[in-house]
């Protein structure tokens, strides 16, 4: 059986093609809605049928599951698709986008410890189609041009991923990008931010800030 990293360097994807356009493999579903549309004025897209639980490919290392705004107001019927992309997802890099609008801040909440504590993965809150879609380009881009560049001096990890983990914990009250940073360096991921206690977490950040994440980490939304 074909792997999808196969399909994925036979079409090409997550390179650039003689006109420059950046390429990202779609899920079918996606063909005709507003979000595809409007990414089909940013990248090259392909729509394949064989994605499964993934709705995007922005390169052959790195899949994305989109969650909108729907998805979130209907409840919990996403941590089913999250639990199976998580699981296909191990062997690569995989980035849940979600739809953070007014009507969807408190599931957004709710999904967001579920992704990051529960499965380890980095959740990125996106208000509209428009943004999604500016945003999957500019993952094909930076990951084309992270790929292909012969002077690299590869990493054990692109620094995509620390990126997008690193605007996850942005998103917890009380921190910014140098604390995020900070107890990251400290923690080592986001479960391990989550596992600390309040004290230890107040030697990096302050007790105000270390009260203020350990009560998100810990306490549900009312």
């Amino acid at each position: 059986m074909t792997s999808l990293v196969d399909m994925h360097k036979a079409n090409g994807k997550g390179k650039q093609d003689d006109g420059g356009a950046t390429q990202i493999l779609v899920g079918h579903s996606w063909q005709g809605t507003r979000l595809a549309t409007h990414l089909s004025s940013l990248a090259k897209i392909t729509y394949s049928q064989d994605l499964g639980v993934v709705d995007f490919y922005p390169s052959d290392q790195l899949a994305v599951l989109f969650i909108n705004e729907a998805d979130l107001i209907a409840g919990n019927s996403y941590k089913r698709r999250a639990v199976k992309f998580r699981q296909i997802t191990n062997l690569q890099r995989g980035v849940v986008m979600a739809q953070k609008t007014g009507f969807t801040s408190e599931q957004y909440s709710k999904l967001q410890k579920f992704v990051s504590i529960e499965l380890g993965l980095a959740v990125i809150p996106v208000k509209a189609v428009e943004e999604a879609a500016q945003l999957l380009a500019n993952m094909a881009m930076c990951e084309a041009k992270t790929n292909f560049n012969p002077f690299r001096v590869r990493r054990k990890k692109s620094n995509i991923p620390d990126q997008l983990v690193l605007s996850t914990m942005e998103q917890v009250p009380g921190l910014g990008g140098v604390r995020a940073t900070a107890l990251l360096e400290k923690f080592g991921s986001i479960q391990g931010v989550a596992a600390a206690g309040e004290k230890a977490m107040a030697e990096v950040v302050g007790i105000g800030p270390a009260r203020v994440v350990h009560k998100f980490f810990h306490v549900p939304p009312i």
